[in-house]
């Protein structure tokens, strides 16, 4: 590929990007998408609901196909498993609520709420624990199929910051007797709880209700010890403080997983960008660690060498970073 062509490939990107935004938020905002919630329509009838006409409305239909948020049986419209979550969650607008804070951002620095915030981040999260266990389905069963043939028979879970409990409960439902200990909020454990009732796991569910730097990890009782989507919410003082706790709760020859966002996929480069602009837009401290940042943290709280595995699923940035404990002394 030349120079030129190269420039072309960037430039439509962008184009495309900037017109698949503005497509999907007037498709929000004319009613067009919550005319296909009751029932599967033509571009007629849509048009119709929405006091809108026929010919730019499928217009504006066909060009939500491509991304993903309707689909079209004959002549008719319905909505997608995708826009379905998008219309009944808290992402219906796609981040908005932090991106229109981007110019504040640039003079002052400061983020428009404080997700890494203790006396806010319960509510915070009780809200988007669910939707986020959807979107890190399949890098948790990713995850699931490296972790489950290294796990001891029986083995003990402990999944630190669980919201949904995606990560802890799929590796549970591969592994035959591995019980779960969640530690959390309790209006965010209510979430896991749930998780793990859908998935049949229930009765290998228990809970410690709390904030996890305060409440007590059992001593040497886990063979594994999850922390996913926490460490960028942490001072490095918080992460050393709270490994330092991991390590007593591990039995010898326990592993400590860190799940989090890591720079290194391809594909996944415009999202780690962005998720990182977006990290600062919420939080106050929140910043994404390299592996090697956090290698060291693990070797001060007497982890050995960590290996670094790349989940290679969308949204291709995730990683797990795996360390085993090491003896005192």
């Amino acid at each position: 590929m030349n120079e030129t062509e190269q420039i072309l490939g960037s430039y439509f990107q962008l184009m495309n990007l900037n017109g698949a935004s503005h497509v999907y938020r007037e498709a929000v905002r004319c009613g067009l998408l919550g005319a296909l919630r009751s029932e599967r329509q033509t571009a007629a009838q849509v048009a119709q609901a929405c006091s809108l006409l026929a010919g730019p409305t499928e217009l504006l239909l066909d060009a939500l196909l491509p991304l993903g948020v309707v689909r079209k049986d004959g002549e008719s419209y319905a909505l997608t498993h995708l826009a379905e979550m998008l219309l009944s969650g808290s992402y219906r607008n796609l981040g908005d609520e932090y991106w229109a804070h981007l110019p504040a951002f640039l003079q002052t620095g400061q983020p428009v709420v404080k997700m890494d915030d203790v006396a806010k981040s319960e509510a915070f999260y009780q809200t988007r624990a669910a939707v986020l266990g959807w979107m890190l389905g399949p890098a948790a069963q990713c995850a699931a199929r490296a972790l489950a043939g290294t796990l001891p028979p029986r083995a003990a879970i402990v999944d630190i910051g669980a919201g949904s409990g995606i990560w802890s409960l799929t590796l549970a439902q591969l592994t035959a007797d591995a019980t779960v200990t969640a530690v959390d909020w309790p209006a965010v454990l209510e979430v896991a709880a749930e998780t793990a009732e859908n998935l049949g796991l229930s009765s290998r569910l228990t809970t410690i209700a709390g904030n996890y730097h305060q409440v007590d990890f059992p001593s040497e009782q886990f063979d594994l010890a999850i922390l996913a989507n926490v460490t960028h919410l942490e001072t490095s003082d918080g992460n050393r403080a709270l490994l330092a706790k991991v390590w007593q709760a591990l039995k010898p020859g326990g592993r400590v997983v860190i799940i989090d966002v890591f720079p290194g996929q391809p594909k996944g480069e415009l999202n780690l960008a962005l998720y990182k602009l977006g990290l600062a837009l919420r939080t106050e401290h929140g910043r994404v660690y390299s592996a090697q940042e956090l290698g060291a943290i693990l070797s001060a709280c007497r982890f050995g060498e960590p290996e670094l595995v790349p989940l290679e699923v969308p949204p291709y940035v995730v990683g797990m970073l795996i360390a085993p404990n090491l003896p005192a002394g």
